[in-house]
């Protein structure tokens, strides 16, 4: 569903249906595409020690300057084709991780580009007084996608998951006021500002910083214990808490599928019953979708699980390159509790509206492409766990573009020595999960084949399969 936009017959659009802007559009996007065709394919740095040594270089002053060591020696060219990108070394790696769950649509897209040509002679960066009208259609193109049933009505663009994560907070809080408190679930993420790190549930995240004893973290769903035992579990502390502190709490805040925590994911009767709960306690249902929008097999996670009704408010990031925080009329907050400088780059803004258009072309459904390709990777990663690395890869899962596996025994050194085999050899992946760990993929399905699927497992499985070997002879 294309943004039809009105005939206001500005300058702007005079130029962009100029037959010199076009003209010049067409051979840039050419040039890009020719440049792009060159990198299919998994392929190694250029060859020349100099080479070499002057990326190693680039990589050592980057690390200088942030004050930390990058988690892989990685520095993009600024070019890819589909999953594959390139670094500055020139070697090509297919990306599996995407930013963690950015570029879902690959690198270099050209539909993607073309949204960015079309946008270049605005400004940069689009702020909450001075909003363009990609503002405008992106805000109209997300809510037009709600579904049957849903009583969300409003949205707020912003530039980062945490910062719509916030405003969600906030505005809660102002419609719950006096209650403050809010149930969050163990092995969740949320962000990394002061407020949403007391919500995820990681105290490595939280070191040397207050907490003000806002959060409790309920248990969340267990394989091992099943519906009713997990049912059993959360609902009780979830009582125990409400009755402890009557009025006080404003907010059940919930991952529907766990990111960081491991992919994790309930049967629809385990949201039901705790969003039910939370109703009769007068506490607002809050979903965290920034990682698993538009990632499921539906564009939002609560559609995918059928709990349009309970929602009031949702935020969503990562994969629309811009952030919003969805709700409903009761949760509108009042002037002047929700503001901000930026709302995000003319760039995001647009091609956010474009990845809109682009998922509702069959990537939804049983027999969309994200339901396709997901279950090609479940079906190669169990090939492999019950064949050349029988023993050596379990606990395959997947919920559309979510898919993860264990190494080995799951240990993060395990894990980690993994991933750096994986990128060695040209495929870039990340972790998840706290103990067991995982290898975390989120990958570019919209630029993705069945023939790229099999190339990232058959080089993930023969990595695992070498440190097997290796394990064995040591």
């Amino acid at each position: 569903m294309a943004s039809l936009r009105p005939e206001f017959h500005t300058e702007a659009q005079c130029l962009a249906r100029s037959e010199k802007f076009l003209a010049a559009k067409k051979e840039l996007i050419r040039s890009l595409e020719e440049s792009s065709a060159k990198i299919r394919g998994v392929r190694p740095a250029s060859g020349t020690e100099g080479a070499r040594q002057a990326y190693s270089e680039l990589i050592t002053r980057y690390v200088s300057e942030r004050g930390r060591e990058l988690y892989f020696p990685f520095l993009g060219s600024g070019i890819g084709s589909g999953p594959y990108v390139e670094l500055m070394d020139g070697s090509v790696k297919m990306d599996l991780i995407t930013g963690i769950g950015i570029n879902f649509f690959g690198h270099s897209n050209p539909e993607m580009i073309s949204e960015m040509i079309d946008g270049i002679a605005a400004d940069p960066m689009q702020g909450n007084l001075q909003p363009g009208v990609e503002a405008h259609e992106f805000s109209e193109a997300l809510l037009s996608r709600l579904g049957g049933g849903s009583r969300l009505r409003y949205v707020w663009p912003m530039c980062s998951g945490t910062m719509v994560n916030e405003v969600a907070l906030k505005i809660i809080r102002q419609k719950r006021a006096p209650a403050t408190r809010v149930f969050a679930f163990e092995d969740c993420f949320a962000g990394r500002s002061t407020a949403m790190q007391e919500l995820t549930d990681n105290p490595k995240y939280r070191e040397g910083q207050p907490v003000y004893g806002e959060v409790f973290h309920l248990p969340f769903y267990s394989k091992t214990a099943g519906l009713e035992r997990s049912l059993t579990l959360s609902l009780g502390r979830m009582r125990e808490e409400i009755k402890r502190y009557p009025n006080r709490y404003a907010a059940l805040m919930i991952e529907l599928v766990q990111g960081e925590g491991g992919f994790n994911f309930a049967p629809r009767e385990f949201y039901v019953a705790l969003f039910e709960e939370a109703k009769r306690a007068g506490i607002a249902v809050w979903v965290d979708e920034i990682q698993t929008f538009g990632r499921t097999g539906e564009l939002f996670a609560y559609q995918k699980f059928n709990l349009n009704e309970w929602v009031d408010v949702v935020t969503v990031g990562k994969m629309l390159q811009a952030c919003a925080v969805i709700f409903s009329e009761e949760y509108n907050p009042k002037p002047g509790l929700v503001a901000g400088t930026f709302t995000g780059s003319t760039a995001a803004l647009r091609t956010a509206r474009k990845t809109l258009e682009l998922l509702s072309d069959g990537y939804f459904g049983a027999d969309g492409k994200i339901e396709r390709l997901s279950s090609r990777f479940v079906r190669n990663l169990n090939a492999l766990a019950d064949g050349e690395c029988k023993g050596m890869i379990s606990d395959v899962r997947a919920i559309g573009g979510m898919i993860a596996f264990s190494p080995f025994s799951g240990t993060m050194d395990e894990v980690k020595s993994s991933l750096l085999r994986f990128f060695d050899n040209g495929v870039i992946a990340f972790q998840c999960g706290h103990g067991p760990y995982s290898v975390r993929l989120l990958p570019p399905l919209g630029a993705m084949t069945d023939a790229d699927v099999d190339v990232a497992c058959r080089i993930m499985g023969e990595c695992i399969s070498a440190i097997g070997a290796e394990r064995r002879l040591s």
